[in-house]
């Protein structure tokens, strides 16, 4: 099964999807992840998707 977790990276902005590689990541985990801006803070707001 893939696992896909939402990070959004302001207080109501939109949800990326991302490719957790491994790590249990829980709702509220703070995470900063490579995207085509450059890497980017977030947070984890959807699980296992």
């Amino acid at each position: 099964m893939i696992e896909v977790v939402g990070i959004r990276f302001k207080k109501v902005g939109k949800i990326y999807y991302f490719n957790p590689s491994g790590f249990n990541l829980a709702l509220g985990d703070d995470v900063i992840v490579e995207t085509v801006r450059g890497v980017e803070y977030g947070q984890t707001v959807i699980i296992n998707r």
